[in-house]
């Protein structure tokens, strides 16, 4: 069965290999001019550096390194890749490169913007403490502002995100201390009044049941010096955070490479040959799909293993093709007319008697 099947490929090849070998020509000349034509690639790199534990956040008690299984390089990268995904944040970066013109274009114009944008970059850690920001664009110039707008977009998030906990926690222990005062002051009141309302016996003690009822006013007003005291304690806690956000994001976030404008397209002779590579691939793959669907659609018998699988007879002779083929030599009329003087030479008598 493996010798019919080769047999049919090998006669459905050569029967139209010209014909055959036209996919092949046809997808190496597009693959040439695809490579040709393909518009350079220009890379701009920038690299953000993560700071685990800055001097000012350790005296205030501000860790943003992440955790012990988190890297703080990964928990960048995390939060860079969730927050390009937003439209509010990369709306923000957009704005800040060339790309702002083609938000005025309409809908469909908004969407194709934001698909470049999401496919050109690529944010991934170097190490622990590392995070390389990489843009790529045929425009040299557009490449190198996304990256930059990319790094100062998502300070400027940090600074905000922070401040506004910060802004939300202080006004939050602003409203409560005021009832708090008012809880201390009634509390003091209540005390006072019973005091008034049962004063000191002029001998002895006082009974059981004032004393209980001191303690439980005592209490009550500890109580609600101590929640005013931790209101205020947290009031100030968020003022103070407020306050050194900026001083401890820019210490944690340091951008140590401003990406430059790319001069050099990134396209390498890999790159070409990969390309062609995958034009050949598709170019053989119609090759042999043309000779395969030849070798099926063709039901004519052709060798003898054919008439042998494809009708169960056996094959008696075959007709010799090529130079092993011996077919009779045809005679003509001179070769006739000498081989009759011959014979009439040797069987004439009269001709055979000697002349006297």
């Amino acid at each position: 069965m493996v010798r019919i099947v080769l047999l049919r490929f090998m006669e459905s090849y050569f029967r139209h290999r010209w014909l055959y070998l036209l996919p092949l020509v046809i997808a190496c000349a597009a693959g040439a001019v695809f490579v040709s034509t393909e518009p350079p690639v220009y890379v701009a790199t920038g690299r953000l550096f993560v700071k685990k534990d800055s001097l000012l956040a350790s005296l205030t008690a501000s860790n943003s390194g992440g955790s012990w299984w988190v890297t703080a390089a990964q928990m960048t990268t995390s939060e860079l890749d969730e927050l390009i995904v937003s439209q509010a944040f990369t709306r923000s970066v957009i704005q800040k490169t060339n790309l702002e013109k083609n938000m005025a274009l309409g809908p469909a114009a908004v969407d194709q913007t934001f698909s470049y944008f999401r496919q050109a970059l690529s944010v991934n850690p170097q190490g622990e403490k590392l995070v390389e920001i990489t843009a790529s664009s045929e425009d040299p110039q557009l490449a190198q502002q996304m990256v930059i707008a990319l790094m100062e977009a998502y300070v400027q998030w940090k600074l905000n995100s922070d401040f506004q906990e910060s802004a939300a926690a202080q006004s939050f222990f602003q409203a409560q201390i005021q009832p708090y005062k008012d809880g201390v002051d009634q509390a003091r009141g209540d005390m006072i009044d019973y005091v008034n309302a049962n004063p000191q016996p002029i001998r002895g003690e006082r009974p059981p049941q004032e004393l209980m009822e001191i303690d439980r006013l005592q209490a009550a007003i500890k109580q609600a010096e101590d929640r005013l005291t931790t209101a205020q304690a947290n009031e100030e806690s968020a003022r103070l955070a407020q306050a050194k956000t900026e001083n401890v994001t820019r210490q944690t976030y340091l951008v140590i490479d401003q990406p430059q404008l790319p001069t050099e397209t990134t396209t390498s002779t890999k790159d070409l040959i990969r390309s062609m590579s995958i034009f050949l691939a598709v170019g053989l793959f119609l090759v042999f799909a043309g000779i395969a669907a030849g070798a099926l659609l063709d039901r004519s018998l052709r060798f003898a293993v054919d008439v042998r699988y494809g009708l169960s007879l056996p094959v008696l002779a075959m007709v010799p093709t090529g130079a092993a083929a011996t077919w009779p030599v045809p005679v003509t009329a001179l070769d006739e007319a000498e081989s009759l003087d011959a014979s009439t030479v040797q069987t004439d008598p009269v001709a055979l008697q000697p002349q006297i």
